[in-house]
């Protein structure tokens, strides 16, 4: 609907209606389109109990039309009245003029007055949140209308109710700032800060205007305060520690990012931001320790697959997927098998076809032996073998370093902790001896014509 259509609709709800509630919502609206129809703020006043609140609505009348005889008469009225009690709708105090143009030597007086200590961690009330939704409809009005000083005095009313409303405070900051009134934006930023908010944006534009005075300190203190926010995103945490990489501060991008963690212990972009910047001071141990924390978080994510990609150049993982599988045992008794029926073949005169049930026997000795001393050694948690057998979980490795769940020699797989079940260690020294003896009798029989050649022709140089 237009501006007037909702002008009509609300003066209608509250004459003929009595609907109160409606009629001031539906002229707020219309005002907002069209903020000089004087007529919309004078039935403003019908919607209100505070008297100050509706001299104010009727000096807005008056303002766009000095001759308005009913406002006139509302005016008098209002200032004859006896002043009554506070009602529980909050009363907006008449904005201070701002002079036209602001000089940067010359600041004109404040506009802002003494706000209360509030405390962030007490919750608003329902009256409050009314109150605060109320002085933000009117900031609105004011700012669309290019009162831009009363639209700043409601948002400092909201922040007497909550110190760190975060569309207010940037609001009111940010208009201030524009009109010169630096100290006044800086003021109401600090104070939300000291009374400890955790608005992230709150502390970047205190940042933002500690630089533009100049004081880099004060913007450094703010940004290491940024790390133990919980409500920080990570791209937020990430852009601080770059702004430190950009000017050659390692020490203070580390030292960043490490709070960052403590506060965001699942955060694999900083992981692996942190990560990053140790291997590029050739720190490569500790850059390990970091892509490893982030790919046990979850290697499928984007940024798990790039830790475990930097990992996986640093030195090779061993995780249970590969633990468990009865193929890589396999695949290694494979290669045993070969190397038994090549010796075989050379036995036989390099003929296959002349191997011979002995030497046969002999390589399938070999598979048995071959399987066995690899379970035993280098594949004891095959899955399900290892429970077959009787084996049981192996206890995760306690101490407070992490460099520990690394190897630091080099060319060893690093191995993360194991949930697999692992063949008894008595079980694998029986599995081991069989395994070596099978070998053993697999290697007299596949080379059974040239040992036989040994022991009974033997060289002139053996005794």
């Amino acid at each position: 609907m237009d501006a007037k259509t909702l002008y009509r609709e609300g003066v209608l709800a509250i004459r003929d209606q009595k609907d109160i509630a409606r009629g001031r919502d539906l002229l707020v609206q219309s005002l907002r389109q069209d903020p000089n129809n004087d007529m919309a703020w004078l039935w403003l006043t019908r919607t209100v109990a505070d008297r100050q609140e509706r001299l104010e609505y009727v000096e807005r009348a008056l303002k766009i039309n000095p001759a308005n005889e009913q406002a006139l008469r509302l005016k008098e009225r209002l200032r004859a009245a006896p002043s009554p009690e506070p009602p529980a709708a909050p009363s907006e105090p008449s904005p201070t003029p701002l002079p036209a143009t602001h000089a940067a030597t010359d600041r004109p007086a404040s506009v802002i007055r003494p706000i209360g200590p509030k405390t962030v961690d007490i919750p608003v009330t329902q009256g409050e949140k009314e109150q605060i939704a109320q002085l933000m409809e009117k900031a609105d009005i004011y700012l669309e209308s290019g009162d831009e000083e009363a639209a700043v005095a409601q948002w400092v009313e909201v922040l007497k109710l909550r110190v760190d409303h975060e569309l207010a405070l940037r609001n009111a900051a940010g208009h201030l700032w524009r009109l010169r009134y630096w100290e006044d934006a800086s003021e109401l930023v600090q104070r939300a800060i000291d009374a400890g908010t955790q608005v992230p944006s709150i502390y970047l534009t205190a940042i933002d205007m500690a630089e533009r005075r100049g004081d880099q300190d004060q913007a450094g203190a703010l940004r290491e305060r940024i790390a133990t926010l919980p409500a920080a995103d990570e791209q937020l945490l990430a852009t601080v520690a770059d702004y430190y990489l950009e000017r050659f501060q390692t020490d203070q991008a580390l030292r960043f990012l490490q709070q960052a963690i403590e506060t965001h212990p699942s955060s694999q972009k900083l992981l692996v931001k942190l990560g990053d910047v140790h291997q590029q001071l050739d720190r490569n141990q500790e850059a390990m320790v970091y892509y490893d924390r982030a790919v046990r978080l979850g290697s499928r994510s984007k940024k798990g697959k790039e830790a475990d990609k930097k990992l996986a150049a640093f030195v090779p993982v061993l995780t249970d997927r590969e633990r468990g599988r009865v193929w890589l045992a396999v695949r290694e008794t494979v290669g045993v098998m070969l190397l038994f029926l090549l010796m075989a073949w050379q036995d036989a005169g390099l003929s296959l076809l002349d191997l011979g049930p002995r030497r046969w026997a002999g390589v399938v000795l070999s598979l048995v032996g071959g399987y066995l001393l690899i379970t035993a050694t280098s594949s004891p948690q095959q899955e399900p073998v290892a429970s077959w057998l009787g084996g049981s979980v192996p206890a995760e490795p306690t101490g407070e370093n992490p460099l520990q769940a690394v190897p630091a020699a080099p060319g060893r797989a690093a191995q993360e902790p194991t949930h697999l079940p692992i063949v008894p260690e008595s079980v694998r020294y029986l599995l081991g001896t069989a395994g070596a003896v099978l070998l053993v009798t697999a290697f007299i029989l596949v080379f059974y014509h040239a040992l036989g050649l040994v022991t009974h022709n033997p060289p002139p140089y053996l005794p």
